[in-house]
């Protein structure tokens, strides 16, 4: 439980959301990345992102970026006074509408700094799609 407070992320090898009913016949799971109550899923096809909503977190927004959507990845690596850092997959498709504009928001990530060499292990799993 502590861990979950304090932001821990974890590789894991099965999704807490049943992911695997969104999957074509022919797609596989390559890694499983959870973030406390949301993931990470990289496919032989592209990228889930898995969003608990709420405060209960039963709401769910599945979101899936085809790797052709996948534009950059990008890390802001914890200064001395941070607990974590920023770690941001650039995509297509994932427009947000502000005040008469729209833009594509990158996926943002925050991960914890002990956990540096999981985010890092995201970073060039997404780095080796582009």
């Amino acid at each position: 439980m502590f861990d979950k407070l304090m932001g821990k992320a974890a590789i894991v090898t099965e999704s807490s959301y049943g992911i695997e009913r969104f999957l074509d016949e022919d797609e596989q799971i390559i890694q499983i990345f959870k973030f406390i109550r949301d993931e990470v899923i990289i496919t032989s096809k592209g990228i889930f992102n898995i969003d608990a909503q709420g405060i209960t977190g039963k709401k769910v927004e599945y979101k899936f970026f085809p790797k052709k959507a996948l534009k950059y990845v990008s890390i802001e690596t914890a200064g001395t006074l941070d607990r974590d850092f920023d770690l941001k997959i650039g995509v297509d498709g994932n427009t947000v509408v502000t005040q008469n504009t729209s833009f594509s928001a990158p996926i943002s990530l925050k991960v914890h700094k002990n956990d540096t060499e999981m985010g890092f292990a995201l970073y060039k799993m997404i780095k080796g799609m582009l």
